[in-house]
């Protein structure tokens, strides 16, 4: 049986949490949506052009990025609550990867499109490339919903990947079932995604301050949920912990330090772009 954390370990945990939590909230300026923006731009390059502007406030993340973290989020709660696996640690059948595979280029390419649809790579591609203004190098002009769609087709595909990976990490007596088990779950979660997807499209319709908050929460939540997840993960394997913990009256330990590393590295990303750029908002000379 394996050894509990030690005390220090969880108290110390507990104390890096309250410092980062009171740090963002006291050293960070404005009011909550403001602070949220700072958890966007360490993942995110926030450029307005690319963003969701609802009741006259960006959104803490571009518009891919909010695809790609809240459709990760959905992804985890949809195996986690849903479905029940929160203790599967087998990965899909190579089969499930094909469409995921096909979902991540799609999110990389639209993501070069839209890009060199940009005027500030007009000149560049036009002498290369012979095309009207405002269409990207595959030939069709960028849109929001197709930034949004690509975007959480790639954070379920993540959602897939991440889930028996973090239960493989952390969990002793980890069921020996398959996270996500047939063709018609991965439809399921599909549907389920796009759903995500279209209320995000309502929300942004709406131009409701309500929903900017929505947007906005979830967002940051979803972020800080993948990056606690990883660190979790890290903080296991570091310690030779991995496959130890058999309950949720353990956890907490390598999850508390997950969250640790999730607020490290907002603060950390947020100080280098501060350093080389100035800005949490957009990049210099570029829309």
């Amino acid at each position: 049986m394996a050894r509990p954390f030690s005390p220090t370990a969880k108290w110390l945990g507990v104390a890096l949490t309250v410092a980062g939590v009171l740090a963002l909230v006291i050293l960070t300026p404005g009011g909550l949506l403001r602070k949220l923006d700072y958890v966007g731009a360490a993942v995110c390059h926030r450029r307005l052009s690319h963003s969701f502007e609802i009741a006259d406030h960006q959104t803490p993340l571009c518009q891919r990025c909010t695809g790609t973290f809240l459709g990760a989020l959905t992804g985890v709660l949809v195996h986690w609550v849903l479905w029940r696996r929160r203790r599967s640690i087998r990965f899909p059948r190579w089969t499930v990867f094909v469409p995921l595979f096909l979902f991540a280029a799609f999110w990389a390419l639209d993501g070069i499109n839209s890009t060199t649809s940009d005027s500030q790579f007009y000149a560049i591609m036009a002498q290369f490339v012979a095309r009207e203004p405002g269409i990207g190098i595959l030939g069709y002009a960028p849109h929001p919903w197709l930034r949004l769609l690509s975007g959480t087709l790639m954070g379920m595909s993540m959602s897939v990947i991440l889930i028996p990976a973090f239960n493989q990490s952390l969990w002793s007596d980890g069921e020996d079932t398959v996270t996500l088990g047939s063709g018609h779950e991965l439809v399921q979660l599909i549907a389920i995604e796009l759903g995500m997807a279209a209320i995000i499209l309502l929300l942004d319709a709406t131009q409701s301050l309500v929903a900017l908050y929505i947007v906005s929460i979830f967002s940051a939540l979803g972020t800080l949920t993948m990056f606690t997840l990883l660190g979790a993960m890290m903080f296991v394997l570091i310690l030779r912990r991995d496959a130890t913990v058999s309950g949720w009256h353990e956890a907490w330990v390598p999850i508390i330090w997950g969250f640790v590393f999730a607020l490290a590295i907002v603060a950390g990303m947020d100080a280098a772009r501060l350093w080389f750029t100035g800005t949490l908002d957009g990049v210099p000379d570029l829309e």
